[in-house]
């Protein structure tokens, strides 16, 4: 079965504003927090929120204390006065986009137009510009509702943002003969109209359309009427536990897109159980699809790639690859990450329920292997040498105690930063550094003849840098479930644009690092080979900015790929 996932599926802009802000304020205020009526139509969102302790108020108190966020869709300014005179801190996350519509009727209003609102009067957007509107307004659901405005003008339309595009056309084209001198404005968000497109054009090239989303998620509703249209089979859920592969029987293509109150891991979760589906069948690409999986979910293919890449650095030095050298970066690598992943498996649920079932189902085997791995990492930095596993054994401390509360009980509240994790940026860079440590400047130091310092560290940046890579583009991917989970990556830091601009520019130092040192000699004309390291990460990125891949284990894998590659390339130029 192929996937293909849309480009434009998950939050829109002014969704993913809201629920940073709510988070955001949720991880740092002091009081307690609640938003205004649900934050956003979907269900698993505000189950998380109620897991942090956000509370949903439904009505204005006369008194209130903490901070109050206003949802995404807005509300009425005596909503907004309101609750600042109950004694609460208002926090305003109304879409922008939203603002512009409630700015647009308000400033009418006040010119002595009637606002005509085409939407659901019942959908708290609509309320919001009713409440702008100083009592004036009319809501249209639909074209039967033309026929019922009064005759006396003038009029002023716009529509709720996330509005049906053919619906509002037809109501348009109604009131224009009616009312020909009436001002009309097409306030449906660029991102609904993008949506609806893409979710037409997905429609017509695949057999089936499985639309993620709320129930009553208004958008969600209109891209699952949209796929409708088109005659295909067409889904709506709201989880991946909705699913069976009897509702997909026959079909061999499937799009799949999401409203834009929709987070990121539920979607993923959808694809990677239409993966999962893939590698039970018994054709050739199910088979490959099946070991792929394996080996990403157990991590020994990153385990591989570190064992990999430590043999491309000695041999970037010219120095003689050691069995000592790369068993400590596969153990190592391995029980970092295995441990680490067992100890945060609680995010998994979020974004990967099926690694979480794979942790909870196999972690007596998982964290045995782990031990034993750790065990033969100390052992083999031994055999290199007291610095080398010296140094191993405070890397190991550092990796095991980055989900770790540093303090205890009432003190780890107090604490700014409780955890590593909690240092903006550190999950990125300690991989980085620990990748370059274990798989070239500890190898290199600890030979025989080492190489002079400047190779070392030349070596060890192309090491750490392509690490890099690999930790800063998964914190965008998963930006939306670290921030749930306090994690401070750069993605959550910096924001998902710009740390992969960051990351772009990390390549493109990196491959003029590469070259020059070649040029120079400092390490071997490997060195123009091994380029090769930095053009494959930076194809993959590009494939997943234009929608070619999806995330899940295929991209997972193809990432890891990376580091084999500079162990195979390395083979075979020596």
């Amino acid at each position: 079965m192929k996937i293909s996932l849309a480009k434009t599926a998950g939050f829109c802009m002014g969704v993913r504003r809201a629920v940073e802000m709510v988070l955001d304020t949720a991880n740092r205020a002091s009081g307690p927090v609640c938003t205004f009526g649900p934050l956003i139509h979907n269900p698993q969102v505000l189950g998380i929120l109620e897991e942090k302790g956000v509370k949903i108020l439904s009505r204005v108190p006369e008194k209130g204390g903490g901070t109050v966020v206003i949802r995404a869709h807005g509300v009425s300014p005596e909503v907004e006065e309101g609750l600042a005179r109950a004694g609460f801190k208002v926090v305003d996350a109304t879409c922008p986009k939203v603002i512009k519509v409630q700015t647009l009727v308000r400033r009418h209003a006040a010119k002595g137009y009637i606002p005509i609102i085409v939407g659901d009067a019942e959908h708290p957007e609509v309320e919001g510009l009713v409440g702008h509107a100083a009592g004036r307004a009319i809501v249209v659901r639909g074209p039967e509702d033309v026929d019922a405005l009064p005759e006396t003008g003038p009029f002023v339309v716009v529509a709720q943002t996330t509005q049906d595009m053919a619906l509002f056309a037809e109501v348009r084209r109604l009131i224009e003969k009616r009312f020909p001198a009436a001002k009309i404005f097409n306030t449906i968000c660029d991102s609904t109209e993008k949506r609806q497109a893409e979710v037409a054009e997905l429609a017509r090239s695949v057999d089936a359309v499985v639309v993620v989303g709320g129930k009553s998620s208004g958008n969600t509703q209109r891209l699952f009427q949209v796929a409708g249209r088109s005659g295909k089979i067409a889904l709506h859920v709201e989880t991946e536990r909705e699913l069976s592969p009897s509702m997909l029987a026959g079909a061999r293509h499937v799009g799949v897109t999401a409203g834009a109150s929709t987070p990121t891991w539920v979607t993923r979760a959808v694809c990677r159980t239409l993966e999962s589906w893939t590698g039970k069948g018994g054709g050739l690409s199910d088979r490959v699809f099946a070991v792929m999986r394996a080996l990403v979910l157990t991590n020994a293919y990153i385990a591989l790639g570190a064992g990999c890449l430590s043999y491309a650095s000695l041999a970037l030095l010219g120095l003689e690859p050691s069995m000592a050298s790369v068993i400590m970066a596969v153990c190592y690598v391995y029980s970092i990450h295995t441990f680490n992943n067992y100890i945060g498996r609680n995010a998994y649920r979020y974004n990967d329920p099926d690694r979480a079932r794979f942790y909870e189902t196999h972690r007596g085997t998982l964290l045995a292997v782990s031990s034993a791995s750790l065990a033969a990492g100390l052992l083999s930095g031994f055999h290199l040498g007291w610095a080398s596993f010296l140094i191993l054994c405070f890397m190991m401390f550092m990796g095991l105690s980055y989900n770790v509360l540093l303090l205890p009980g009432r003190l780890s509240m107090k604490a700014r930063y409780p955890r590593i994790r909690a240092i903006p940026g550190s999950k990125t860079v300690s991989v980085a550094l620990a990748w370059g440590a274990v798989t070239a400047f500890l190898p290199a130091l600890s030979h025989a003849t080492p190489p002079s310092l400047l190779g070392i560290l030349a070596v060890s940046l192309f090491a750490g840098a392509v690490a890099f890579f690999r930790a800063a583009f998964f914190d965008v991917l998963d930006a939306q479930v670290d921030r749930i989970a306090g994690k401070e990556t750069l993605a959550t830091w910096l924001g998902d644009e710009r740390t992969l601009l960051l990351v772009k520019k990390v390549l493109a130092a990196l491959a003029a690092c590469i070259f020059f040192t070649s040029v120079f000699g400092w390490v071997r004309p490997l060195g123009f080979v091994l380029l090769a390291c930095v053009g494959f990460p930076a194809l993959v990125m590009w494939a997943w900015e234009r929608g070619l891949i999806h995330h899940g284990y295929r991209l997972e894998f193809w990432v890891d790929s990376n580091f084999v590659l500079a162990g195979l390339l390395a083979f075979l130029f020596r």
